[in-house]
């Protein structure tokens, strides 16, 4: 049996953590720069901007600067500041690139549905939720300096709980109302084929991350394991919601055969 307080092993998990965050700036920062043709068509105005769009570049902008910061402060170089001030600076940015990447699965939805007026309103109501909830979670972090290192020491785990269940309930509706909405308008097109160009296999990855994150948060083996997961995991989320976004960009191969409607501002 694993003695999940053994500090050892946590001294092990610590270090493991750390690496990670290395691994997820590599991963991040190559995506953002092979997707950053968005952004500089927009700046050259090659690209029409879109208020689809705020969430988008909103998502990839702070999840960055979040990665960043976690990596300097994690560093043996790392400039010594306020430690509760960076934290909750992280987990603000973080969120901000969680809710947004929420929002963008929002609005794919919303795309779909242009004839349902309620329906539109109830996503929007259950976006307003999902950024209260963060910001609720937010106020409940506790961090410390440790070993040298900014760590948080404490989370109210009825917050972090419900978070990620909302975020689950969140997904799986918007998952079953893109389902739904494209198997009405499927016509020539194949529902299959269309459940792929529209990305819904990234709303299935958002589903999926968030139920590894619920699980590791509900075992509460330790103050690490806790967390260990977090930032993959939102690094999961805004990677798959950006691919979303992209998708509704790219030219469809088929125009004839594209039932899903022109994305609108």
């Amino acid at each position: 049996m694993v003695d999940w307080n053994d500090p050892v092993l946590e001294a092990r998990l610590a270090t493991l953590s750390v690496q990670l965050l290395y691994f997820i700036l590599g991963l991040y920062s190559w995506e953002y720069v092979r997707s950053l043709h968005v952004e500089i068509a927009l700046l050259r105005r090659q690209l029409a901007f879109r208020w689809a769009l705020l969430s988008y570049i909103t998502a990839r902008f702070s999840f960055l600067i979040a990665t960043v910061l976690l990596v300097m402060q994690s560093s043996p170089f790392h400039t010594r500041v306020d430690c509760q001030s960076l934290i909750t600076f992280i987990t603000f940015a973080t969120n901000v690139a969680v809710d947004c990447s929420a929002t963008n699965l929002m609005i794919r939805t919303w795309i779909i549905w242009t004839n349902s007026y309620l329906l539109r309103l109830l996503l929007v109501l259950l976006s307003l939720g999902h950024w209260t909830i963060n910001t609720l979670f937010l106020a409940t972090i506790r961090a410390s300096t440790t070993n040298g290192m900014c760590i948080i020491t404490s989370i109210n785990p009825a917050y972090a709980s419900a978070g990620v269940i909302y975020s689950m309930f969140h997904d799986l509706l918007l998952l079953v109302f893109t389902v739904v909405g494209l198997w009405r308008m499927s016509s020539s097109s194949t529902l299959w084929k269309l459940l792929v160009k529209q990305g819904v296999i990234y709303f299935i990855i958002n589903l999926v991350v968030k139920i590894i994150l619920l699980a590791l948060n509900r075992l509460n083996l330790n103050n690490i394991m806790n967390v260990i997961f977090a930032m993959p995991a939102s690094c999961i989320c805004t990677i798959a919601s950006s691919q979303v976004v992209l998708s509704l960009l790219r030219p469809s191969p088929n125009h004839e055969s594209d039932n899903a409607p022109p994305v609108k501002a």
